[in-house]
């Protein structure tokens, strides 16, 4: 079997570089042939990991963030690759979901004996996520937190970017269409979810399952600022939904309109609405403990 390694040399204070030689001979020692490929700008993830697959691996594993995750997923020829995850970023959203370690040792050892589980992959406006695409308040909260962690690494940064994305925070009229229903509200943000966490942990979708063929959608109508300040606490517990501003269901598409509006998939602003998103049941194959 032939590993391939995506290895975004920036994550993680750059430390996720210096695993590449505890990789390559961990690999080799449980009998497994390893090829290394280094990114090197936003986007090189998906050229590496197609590259990988026309290079005959059968695993591709993203070592970084969610945004290498993002990539290393856009980049898979459908479900005839499997995919690995050694969290190397500032959040590993998607990796919590999965109960994959967070350290380093316990990740590529779930690389080298670990299972498989098939889970369901979203699109927004045709480009592939595994975790959370959201609109409105959160974008600008991503935003916010891009230029903080670049200082300043980890959760801690989702919560600087919060409060300084407090001091612009406008609500948005939104329409959201799905198979079943029309909503129009007017909006804090919409969260529409595949994994259950975000933002370095914040539970934002806690009732979400990966291969559930369902996308869990959580709608924060518009609040004052001092009670967005209050709800964001909670959301690491997934206690928001007892909130009355809080709405939360399930669907297989959405498409939402709102004007001025930018979406975030997996951590990244894509560009603006209208999203249009589809859940592809069992789109993808991936090691797990």
């Amino acid at each position: 079997m032939k590993i391939g390694y995506i290895v975004n040399p920036v994550a993680g204070k750059k430390n996720a570089a210096r695993h590449v030689p505890r990789i390559e001979q961990t690999t080799k020692d449980m009998g497994y042939e390893a090829a290394i490929y280094i990114t090197d700008r936003p986007g090189d993830a998906v050229e590496k990991t197609a590259e990988a697959v026309r290079e005959g691996c059968d695993v591709v594993v993203a070592v970084g963030g969610d945004g290498t995750v993002n990539e290393v997923v856009n980049g898979l020829d459908g479900i005839s690759v499997v995919m690995g995850v050694i969290p190397a970023g500032s959040g590993n959203d998607f990796s919590r979901t999965l109960r994959i370690p967070q350290d380093f040792e316990g990740a590529l050892d779930c690389i080298l004996k670990g299972r498989t589980r098939t889970v369901d992959v979203g699109t927004v406006n045709g480009k592939r996520f595994v975790n959370v695409a959201s609109i409105g308040f959160d974008t600008q909260v991503v935003m916010e937190t891009n230029r903080i962690k670049k200082r300043i690494p980890g959760p801690l940064a989702y919560v600087l970017g919060v409060f300084k994305a407090l001091t612009g925070y406008k609500a948005f009229d939104i329409e959201l269409e799905t198979k079943d229903n029309i909503i129009r509200k007017r909006a804090a943000l919409v969260a529409v979810a595949n994994g259950m966490f975000y933002g370095g942990g914040m539970k934002i979708a806690p009732r979400a399952v990966v291969d559930d063929g369902l996308f869990d959608v959580c709608l924060v109508e518009d609040m004052r600022r001092l009670r967005i300040l209050r709800l964001f606490p909670i959301i690491y517990s997934g206690r928001h939904l007892l909130r009355p501003e809080v709405k939360y269901f399930r669907t297989t598409r959405i498409r939402i309109e709102c004007l001025g509006g930018y979406i975030n998939s997996d951590g990244e602003i894509i560009g603006p609405c209208p999203a249009d998103m589809v859940l592809q049941a069992g789109g993808l194959v991936v090691i797990v403990p």
